[in-house]
């Protein structure tokens, strides 16, 4: 079901599904409106019911479109310009229901130190609403500092 790279690093071989093609062009006009700080842009994928929810690096859940929707106002208002890329993107579909994981990496408009970076680990799900991949659940949390070789395997 998933795509992408494999777990030690590599990129599958297996070829895309139409629907998880589908579901990473949700996920990558997300990140486009993300980063062009587009409100008509987040109003184009998302969903825009009380059962859409969101989690911000340190914020509580919010719960529903309106109060999604006043969050990235107050995000693109009260924040300077970014550039933003996603690493080791994966997609799962299951019917209605399709998720990406990815490492979003957030850099200041105009920086070219890799320190001035944002990484967050990121989870989108998707519900698919006459016939399109709407955004209803997006979570992001600061990804811990890497360390070369410090990578741990959870037993």
């Amino acid at each position: 079901m998933a795509h992408g790279a494999a777990s030690d690093g590599r990129m599958s071989s297996r070829v895309a599904t139409p629907d998880e093609t589908a579901v990473a062009a949700a996920n990558l006009a997300f990140y486009r409106a993300l980063e062009a700080r587009s409100l008509e842009g987040m109003d184009e994928v998302w969903l825009q019911a009380g059962s859409a929810s969101c989690v911000h690096p340190g914020w509580h859940r919010l719960d529903g479109w309106d109060e999604v929707r006043r969050s990235w106002e107050n995000i693109f208002v009260n924040s300077r310009p970014w550039t933003v890329s996603c690493e080791d993107t994966r997609v799962g579909v299951a019917g209605e229901l399709a998720w990406v994981t990815c490492v979003e990496v957030i850099t200041p408009f105009g920086s070219e130190d890799k320190e001035d970076a944002a990484r967050m680990q990121a989870t989108n799900l998707f519900a698919r609403v006459d016939g399109r991949w709407r955004l209803v659940h997006h979570h992001a949390s600061a990804s811990p500092t890497e360390v070369p070789g410090a990578e741990e395997t959870v037993h």
